[in-house]
């Protein structure tokens, strides 16, 4: 019934049905999860640390669950415990493209430039057309001052964010 309600935004009836569902069945992974992540939509992030928490313990291999606390802590600007987690999802998933591009975002921000460029090639050894990658790939380039760089990257930016017919796929995100 709560997948039903989250289908129809009826984001309060689902929120009570998953809180239901695990006080029914404390070990129900797929509940908390999703409990996680309307919390974490609603920028309720004490309660999505506590949901995500509770969560790891249960599925300790839950590879989202450590992607998914980690973006919290970014939120929260506690970001190296945002990199560890990251990293412990990629451990359990290592093509995870999320933790790959959080990875990258962070170290983009703190100026760790080489570690940044690591982290977006890995995401697009996974998506070649992430847009997010190859433009942060870009803006890394700019801040290291390598200009031509810089340019290319913008250039293969657009030539693979391009919506026309021929790259259609591309727009779908």
């Amino acid at each position: 019934m709560a997948v039903f309600y989250q289908t129809l935004q009826m984001h309060d009836k689902a929120m009570d049905q998953f809180v239901s569902a695990v006080d029914i069945n404390p070990d129900d992974s797929y509940s908390y999860y999703q409990l996680g992540l309307m919390y974490k939509e609603r920028a309720d992030f004490d309660n999505a640390e506590r949901i995500y928490t509770k969560l790891i313990e249960i599925a300790p291999e839950h590879p989202y669950a450590y992607f998914d606390l980690g973006h919290i802590y970014i939120e929260k600007k506690q970001f190296d415990r945002a990199i560890e987690l990251c990293e412990k999802a990629i451990e359990i998933d290592p093509d995870n493209v999320y933790a790959h591009h959080s990875l990258g975002k962070i170290y983009k921000d703190s100026g760790k430039y080489e570690e940044a460029l690591y982290e977006f090639r890995k995401v697009l050894e996974t998506e070649p057309s992430h847009r997010y990658a190859l433009w942060d790939i870009a803006e890394v380039y700019g801040k290291m001052g390598l200009k031509e760089e810089e340019e290319k990257q913008l250039e293969y930016y657009h030539e693979m964010t391009d919506c026309s017919f021929r790259r259609f796929w591309n727009c779908f995100d």
